[in-house]
Formats: C-alpha cells, sequence, structure tokens
C-alpha cells in the first residue's frame, strides 16, 4: 500500500486539487454573470424601460403601435434584453424597426434595426457595446427618437409616387 501511496498519491491529490480549483472558478464565474444579470435587470428596470413606455404611450397617443419586449432571463443562450419594436413594415423582406438593449458582460449591447423602404437594400447594424453609465435616460431618449425618426422622417412622396 506505501509503494501504491508513493507512486500515485501525488498524481492523485494534484488531480483533485485542479478539480477544486475549477470549481471554485466556475462557481465564482456563475456567481459574477449573476450579479452582472441582476445589474443589467435593475438598470433595465429602473431607467430603461420607463424610458421605453413613455414613448410607447405617446405612439400609442397618435394611433401608431409599439410594444416593449422585457426577457430578463437568459433563454437559449441569449442574454436577458430589453426591446423597443415599432409595428410598422413596408416591406415583407423588412422587419420591424427596434432597438434592444442586451447584457454583454460588463458591458451594455445596443443593437438596432431600422425601417426599410422600397428599392433599399437591409444592412444588418453592428452592435454597439456601452458602459453601463453611459445609458442615461438621456441617452435611450436620444435613441428611441433617432429610431422613430428613421421611419417617419423620409420623402415618402418620392419612394411612393
Amino acid at each position: 500500500m506505501e509503494d501504491l501511496e508513493k507512486e500515485l498519491g501525488p498524481i492523485i491529490e494534484n488531480f483533485q486539487n485542479l478539480l477544486k480549483d475549477a470549481k471554485a472558478k466556475k462557481f465564482d464565474s456563475l456567481r459574477e454573470d449573476e450579479d452582472l444579470k441582476k445589474e443589467f435587470s435593475k438598470l433595465s428596470k429602473d431607467v430603461i424601460e420607463p424610458v421605453m413606455r413613455k414613448f410607447e404611450s405617446y405612439l400609442k397617443s397618435k394611433d401608431v403601435n409599439s410594444s416593449v419586449n422585457v426577457r430578463s432571463e437568459i433563454i437559449s443562450g441569449k442574454n436577458p434584453s430589453i426591446e423597443f419594436i415599432l409595428h410598422f413594415k413596408l416591406t415583407h423582406e423588412s422587419r420591424y424597426p427596434n432597438i434592444k438593449f442586451s447584457s454583454s458582460g460588463e458591458k451594455i449591447s445596443i443593437q438596432e434595426d431600422r425601417l426599410i423602404t422600397k428599392g433599399e437594400v437591409r444592412q444588418d447594424m453592428m452592435p454597439e457595446y456601452y458602459d453601463k453609465e453611459q445609458i442615461t435616460e438621456e441617452f435611450i431618449e436620444e435613441r428611441l427618437i433617432r429610431l422613430i425618426k428613421s421611419c417617419f422622417d423620409k420623402n415618402w412622396q418620392s419612394i411612393y409616387s
């Protein structure tokens, strides 16, 4: 038995220590991910959603349909997000204009799809990444105004005449 301990003991002990360290790192990583998810959830609930709801209410008063979709959990590998959607679509190829704020590690990812009119080619916009501190009410208002203007501030007569 002493021979086995001498031969195998250090190897097995080293392996067990590696497993223990890997489990601790995984646990720390999961805890950090959970903390980041909670931070995004708080930012979403306290800052982003109220601004989006204000715009949704205003647009409703103008008979323009829009919605706010909140996904607070990680679903199918997709991070928690909140999305503002204008239910305004002109071609069957186009998507509804929208802007989505997502948790992306320590950053906030913003993905925007704008309205596509007849003759335009859809271009996927690359996500932009911001620090949480940059996501203020004013910043969100500016982004929503820009999205809405991209839909309504067009030369419609020249497009459809």
